[in-house]
C-alpha cells in the first residue's frame, strides 16, 4: 500500500482515484470506531460529496449488515435536520459505501472543547432541532441509540446564513420498520447482552439491553446533551464508561443549576424529566419535549414554530371530480380534509462559531408577522365556490354525455353505473389559506 493510500484511513483507495467512474476521491475527513469518511467530487455534477467506508479490518457480516441498513434508514427519514444519502451500494470488490451530502462546520463535541459551553438559549435552538430531527425518525420507525455531541453537526444554510444542526451517524440505530430489514438478514441483529452506544449519553434501559428500546432512549440523550451543552460537564459525573454506566443505573443526575446558576428553572426541571429512569414518567414524544424547550428558545426559533403550527393549522380542501360522482368532505370535516405539511425547523442565533469563524451577531428581535391567512368566512366562501364549479363541470358533462347516448341509438346500451374507479377524474386542491389564481 502507498503512503497515499495509508492517510486516507488504510483503504486501498488514493486520492485523486475515481470511483465508480463518477466520484474522485480528495481526502481524508472523518474516522470513527467502525468507519472512515472520504471527501469526493462528483466529476459530472461538480458536487462535493461524503463517501463513508466500513474499517476493512473491522468489516464482519453483522457490521456490513448495520451499514447497509443505516444507508435505507436514512434515507427513509424526511427531515432538513438528517444528513441527506445520495447514493449507496458496493464497490468492484464488495466493499460496501454511503454517498452523503458534504457538510462545511463542526460537530458539538469539538464547539464544546474548542469554545465551552453555549449561551442556554443557543443550546436549546440545537436540540429543537435535533428534535424535529428524531419526530421524524420516530415516525419512520427508527431509533437513533446514540445521540451524543459529536453526533450532531453544525453547518450553516445557504439561504439565511443560520445556524443548522445535522443529526448523523444512524450506525447503531434500531429499526423497527421490519421493510427496511428485508434483506435475507435476522431484523434484530443486536442480542440482549450487546450494550450499543455511548454510555454518558445512554438510558438506563438502553445500559440493561439495547435491544429493548424505543423512542423515549432517544430522548434521555437528549436531556444529556443539553446538559452538557449549557454547562459544559456530564449529567452524570464519571472518570470512565464503566463508572458511568453505573452512575446511570443507580445515581441521580447533577442538578443543572448547581453547575449553571444563569439557566431558567423551569430548564432545570425540563432536563431532569428527561433523564428520569422511569420511562412512562419521560417526556413520550419528540414533539412534547420540543414544546417543553420552547419557553427557552430565541425569538427565532419561536417564532419558525409558529409558522409551522399556524401551517398545520391551515384549512384546505381537496374535491375529486368525475363523470359518474363527486367526492366532497362532509362539512364538518372540512377542517381536517387535507392538513398541510411542515417542520419544525428551529435555527438558532447567530453566536456559534462555524468553522471556526465568528457568527455575525443576531438581528434585533422583532415581533412574529402577522398572520396572512385571511378569516374563517372567506375559507367558506372559496368552500362553497369550488363546490358551486363542481357542480357546473358535472352537469355539463352529464348532459353532453346524455346527448351523445341519444343519437347513437345502434350502439350498445350505456351501463347503468360506472365505478369511480374506471371513470376519468380531474383533482382540485384548494387551500383556504391562499387566494385562488
Amino acid at each position: 500500500m502507498s503512503a497515499s493510500e495509508a492517510t486516507l484511513g488504510g483503504l486501498p483507495i488514493a486520492a485523486g482515484d475515481v470511483l465508480l467512474k463518477k466520484y474522485r476521491v480528495e481526502r481524508l475527513i472523518g474516522e470513527g470506531g467502525t468507519g472512515i469518511v472520504l471527501s469526493a467530487t462528483h466529476v459530472q455534477l461538480e458536487q462535493r460529496v461524503a463517501i463513508k467506508f466500513l474499517r476493512r479490518a473491522l468489516e464482519s457480516d453483522e457490521l456490513r449488515t448495520r451499514f447497509e441498513r443505516e444507508a435505507r434508514a436514512m434515507g427513509k427519514i424526511e427531515s432538513d435536520h438528517v444528513v441527506l444519502v445520495l447514493d449507496a451500494g458496493a464497490l468492484d470488490d464488495g466493499a460496501p459505501y454511503m454517498v452523503m451530502e458534504y457538510l462545511d462546520g463542526r460537530d458539538l463535541a469539538r464547539v464544546l472543547k474548542e469554545d465551552g459551553p453555549l449561551p442556554v438559549e443557543e443550546a436549546v435552538d440545537c436540540m429543537l432541532q435535533v428534535c424535529e430531527a428524531l419526530r421524524q425518525a420516530h415516525a419512520a420507525g427508527i431509533v437513533h441509540r446514540d445521540l451524543k455531541p459529536a453526533n450532531l453537526f453544525l453547518t450553516r444554510r445557504d439561504d439565511d446564513d443560520a445556524v443548522h444542526v445535522k443529526v448523523v451517524d444512524f450506525g447503531i440505530s434500531k429499526i423497527l420498520d421490519r421493510k427496511l430489514t428485508d434483506d435475507g438478514n435476522p431484523h434484530e441483529v443486536t442480542t440482549a447482552f450487546t450494550m450499543l452506544g455511548s454510555p454518558r449519553y445512554m438510558a438506563p434501559e438502553q445500559v440493561k439491553n439495547s435491544k429493548d428500546v424505543d423512542g423515549r432512549a432517544d430522548l434521555w440523550s437528549v436531556g444529556a446533551v443539553l446538559f452538557q451543552l449549557i454547562t459544559g460537564k456530564h449529567a452524570f459525573d464519571a472518570e470512565g464508561n464503566v463508572q458511568a454506566s453505573l452512575a446511570v443505573l443507580t445515581a441521580d443526575p447533577q442538578r443543572l443549576r448547581a453547575l449553571a446558576p444563569h439557566a431558567p428553572e423551569g430548564l432545570e426541571a425540563v432536563v431532569s424529566r428527561c433523564l428520569t429512569r422511569d420511562v412512562a414518567a419521560r417526556f413520550q414524544s419528540a414533539g412534547e419535549l420540543a414544546e417543553a424547550l420552547r419557553p427557552f428558545a430565541s425569538d427565532r426559533a419561536k417564532d419558525s414554530l409558529d409558522r409551522i403550527q399556524s401551517a398545520k393549522e391551515a384549512p384546505c380542501l381537496q374535491i375529486a371530480l368525475s363523470v359518474s360522482s363527486t367526492s366532497i368532505p362532509p362539512q364538518a370535516d372540512l377542517d381536517s380534509a387535507v392538513l398541510v405539511a411542515g417542520r419544525v425547523d428551529a435555527p438558532t442565533e447567530r453566536r456559534i462559531r462555524i468553522a471556526g469563524r465568528a457568527a455575525p451577531p443576531p438581528p434585533p428581535s422583532q415581533a412574529p408577522a402577522a398572520r396572512t391567512s385571511p378569516p374563517r368566512a372567506r375559507a367558506s366562501s372559496l368552500v362553497l365556490a369550488a363546490v358551486g364549479v363542481g357542480s357546473v363541470a358535472v352537469l355539463t358533462v352529464g348532459v353532453a354525455a346524455f346527448r351523445s347516448l341519444g343519437a347513437s341509438a345502434e350502439r350498445p346500451a350505456a351501463r347503468s353505473s360506472v365505478l369511480a374507479s374506471e371513470a376519468p377524474s380531474a383533482s382540485v386542491l384548494l387551500d383556504a389559506g391562499q387566494a385562488s389564481p
